[in-house]
């Protein structure tokens, strides 16, 4: 069974890609997914990569930020500032099962579409809402995208850099990408409890609120210390053997030994440094963190004598927790990952044989496909509307008279 959500029909109104991601998903699982846009202009994502996304993507005559957001969809143009727009969003909610939508309280209200009309229109219908900051408070009415709300606003981005160095600047779409997940979940559980009662509900999740999920071990100790957290830095890392350290070829290798007693003797070894091991100024985790300055000293200067390569064919023989840093590029060139299809080949209509992300999501009963391109603007507005019982004529003066496009 490939369409495990057939029967499920979506409703998209909203842009970005937090949201627009859930919608994808839950369209590679055979939902019907359709996507509200605004005549003529059209979701933003359209035109995000021939825009480089503001210097941070390449553009490429295939559209892949789009495709990524926008595949497994229908898309329909209305005009939501009109009543004629608005009520037919309406009658599209009536027989749909969610409502996916990132807009803020205020613009819920202004197009008629807050939680208590659409629940009278229909009881069963998942709400599910997206914005920067929560539906509450004194900014819910504020705009956020990934690098403010998620990135910036939760202490991610001020935990993410030496002292002596910037903040990193999130890069695109990530702090969308983990809060997607955040929003299916909701969705996906406020499904299942209808099946059990009968009854749709309200979903929340924002990106500052999930960001501080995601902090959740330095957002739980500011709680009970009522202090800052610790700001570990690379050169006095109190775990060295959990650290970052280049190799000869200015390449970069993460040490992973949270457990690091148990990995100790072994690293020593490895490394080719085995007086190391019981050396009382390192032999336990007490004595490496009181002089983990010279310590991690020492392991940078060893990795410095090999290039990535020659250490990768070392680390590998072993059972040591470690990985390469790689580049995006040599992600897609990865055997473990191509192993666990992460990526998978399409034969695009329009662009031909290409390659894209898997909905990272393994159902094995019921594996996640890609049903269709991402839509052109518009192209399913007549189709739907004639579902909604429209007439051609009707249709024909809609878009006419700017309603639909």
């Amino acid at each position: 069974m490939e369409k495990a959500l057939e029967g499920i029909k979506v409703i998209e109104v909203g842009g970005a890609a937090a949201m627009p991601l859930v919608g994808m998903l839950m369209g590679s699982w055979g939902a019907e997914v359709i996507h509200i846009e605004p005549p003529a202009r059209g979701d933003m994502m359209r035109d995000f990569l021939a825009q480089g996304v503001a210097g941070w993507a390449k553009p490429h005559p295939v559209n892949y930020i789009w495709e990524h957001v926008g595949r497994n969809k229908k898309s329909i143009a209305i005009n939501m500032e009109t009543p004629e727009g608005r009520s037919i969003l309406h009658k599209l909610i009536a027989s749909a099962d969610v409502f996916l939508n990132n807009l803020r309280p205020y613009e819920m209200e202004k197009f008629g579409l807050p939680y208590e009309i659409l629940s009278k229109i229909n009881p069963r219908i998942v709400y599910a809402n997206l914005t920067g900051y929560g539906t509450q408070g004194p900014e819910e009415n504020v705009g956020g995208y990934d690098s403010v709300a998620f990135w910036a606003r939760s202490g991610v981005m001020d935990l993410m850099h030496d002292f002596d160095t910037a903040p990193n600047i999130s890069r695109p779409a990530y702090g969308d990408s983990i809060t997607s997940h955040s929003l299916l979940a909701g969705v996906m559980a406020a499904l299942f409890i209808r099946e059990r009662t009968g009854a749709g509900q309200q979903v929340e999740v924002s990106l500052y609120n999930t960001a501080t999920w995601v902090l959740g071990f330095d957002i739980s100790c500011c709680l009970i210390t009522g202090e800052d957290v610790f700001r570990p830095q690379r050169k006095t890392m109190g775990n060295p053997i959990r650290n970052l350290y280049p190799t000869k070829d200015n390449r970069w290798i993460m040490l992973g030994m949270t457990n690091a007693q148990h990995y100790w003797p072994d690293f020593c070894k490895v490394i080719g440094r085995p007086e190391l091991e019981k050396d009382p100024k390192f032999a336990t985790y007490e004595a490496r963190a009181q002089n983990s300055a010279e310590l991690v000293s020492i392991i940078e200067a060893t990795f410095r004598s090999k290039t990535c390569a020659e250490w990768l064919k070392i680390l590998r023989a072993t059972r040591l927790i470690w990985s390469p840093v790689a580049t995006p590029l040599e992600v897609t060139q990865d055997e473990q990952a191509q192993a666990n299809e992460f990526f998978v080949d399409w034969d695009h209509p329009q662009y031909g044989k290409i390659k894209v992300l898997n909905n990272p999501i393994k159902l094995k009963r019921t594996p996640a496909r890609i049903h269709g391109k991402a839509p052109d603007l518009g192209e399913h507005t007549a189709t739907v509307l004639q579902e909604l019982g429209f007439s051609p004529e009707a249709i024909s003066k809609m878009k006419k008279d700017g309603v639909v496009g």
